[in-house]
């Protein structure tokens, strides 16, 4: 039997073409499968075949299997090898074998990219941030707390008592005179006074109001070089003190949350820096503003550097920040808060200010920069920068100058005084 087609029976009906074409499927699965037509031969349906060439289904014996074993050396259910020797036994196509049966699959593990600034070097890092423990906000608030209580120790040492009933101070703490003997910012302390030299004598000293000693007495720390306060130390001691157990817990809810995430985005070098030029500035401030029977003590200074510091961070992170407006409306709400606050016993609304002002000019100093900022607003910053340094050192030099030159300090603004009390229970004059 022949193995070319039959010629193609010429129909005018689709019928009689598709049976047609029917019969010469069935005669090429019969006879010899599908083949390469030559290129002169007419396809089936009488015209031309597409690039002169046509292909048909493997003849016979080497046909898909369907209802038998496979070939030898073919995996199951495997596609017959065309142009090219089989593949390798145990090779798949398009990728590596499936695991084994009940075995679970490998793990692919992917490496995460370091939030940004965690590839510096750790050194670096501690100097400009960030990094992962906040230690000197866990040390502070230690050291803060140790001072708490030794305050309090130091209280029923001097009065038997453990807080001070009679005035009552509302901030559950120690009477005025042992905060002033434990370190508190005390003008007549710090420098000498006209109208308050160190031999004065103050009546109420400790136990009873029958007792008297004098300022130098009541400074305590050994007393005073040559009999003239020199206790400069008291602009920064006061930074770690606390009128009470109120206004120790009213600073740690702020130093531990707000400066705890600082710390760790500005490094705790830098950090450090912003926190103790702040607390510092606010007590000298203070001593220069306030009256010179006040005494005051605690870190809100600092803590209102913090603040000031946070309000530059949001003007510069305005486009990236999720809620700009919100942001700002909370530290605007914060702020007023604790400036009314600051208006009880034992807190200082000048080292409030004080410290808000080195914290905005502080942060336009350290705050970072967006990542990829373009040049010019690189250079613009680095700019401010200088400008803020230069007016920092101007802010401090001319502050402490005017408080040691001036004859009397409580004589530059004497009501002021009002912005830092309630003239209520002799608060502004407690001595």
């Amino acid at each position: 039997m022949s193995n070319s087609p039959p010629p193609v029976p010429n129909h005018s009906t689709n019928n009689n073409h598709s049976s047609a074409w029917e019969s010469l499927e069935l005669h090429q699965r019969r006879s010899a499968g599908f083949q390469k037509l030559n290129s002169n031969d007419p396809s089936p349906a009488g015209t031309p075949a597409p690039e002169n060439e046509r292909y048909f289904s493997p003849p016979p014996g080497q046909q898909p299997y369907y209802n038998g074993p496979p070939p030898p050396g073919q995996p199951p259910y495997g596609q017959p090898y065309y142009n090219g020797p089989p593949p390798p036994q145990g090779q798949y196509y398009g990728g590596p074998p499936p695991p084994p049966m009940n075995q679970p699959y490998p793990l692919i593990q992917v490496q995460e990219s370091l939030p940004y600034g965690y590839d510096r070097h750790p050194l670096i890092r501690f100097f400009i941030g960030p990094v992962q423990t906040p230690y000197f906000s866990y040390i502070s608030a230690l050291g803060m707390t140790a001072m708490l209580i030794y305050e309090f120790v130091r209280m029923h040492n001097l009065t038997g008592d453990v807080i001070e009933t009679n005035p009552f101070n509302p901030m559950i703490g120690p009477s005025f005179q042992v905060l002033v003997n434990t370190g508190a910012r005390f003008t007549p302390c710090i420098r000498p006074v006209p109208s308050l030299p160190a031999s004065t004598s103050i009546s109420d000293c400790y136990r009873n109001p029958t007792d008297t000693c004098s300022i130098e007495e009541l400074c305590g720390f050994g007393g005073f070089n040559n009999g003239v306060a020199d206790q400069a130390f008291r602009l920064a001691l006061p930074v770690i003190m606390h009128a009470g157990v109120v206004h120790f817990l009213l600073n740690m809810l702020t130093h531990l949350r707000l400066g705890v995430d600082l710390e760790r985005a500005l490094g705790t070098v830098r950090y450090v820096v912003l926190y103790a030029a702040a607390g510092i500035y606010g007590f000298v401030l203070s001593a220069m503003l306030s009256q010179n029977l006040t005494a005051s003590t605690g870190c809100s200074g600092a803590l209102f550097g913090l603040i000031g510091y946070m309000f530059i961070d949001v003007l510069v992170n305005w486009k990236v920040l999720p809620h700009p407006v919100r942001d700002l409306m909370s530290l605007l709400i914060s702020t007023i808060i604790s400036l009314v606050l600051g208006l009880l016993p034992g807190l200082d609304n000048f080292a409030h200010i004080g410290g808000f002002a080195v914290g905005i000019f502080m942060g336009m100093m350290i705050c970072p920069m967006r990542p990829m900022a373009s040049k010019k607003v690189i250079v613009f910053t680095w700019i401010v920068r200088c400008v803020a340094l230069a007016i920092l050192v101007v802010l401090f030099a001319v502050s402490i100058r005017e408080f040691y030159s001036a004859e009397d300090p409580s004589k530059i603004c004497p009501n002021c005084k009002y912005l830092s009390c309630l003239p209520v229970n002799n608060w502004c004059d407690p001595v």
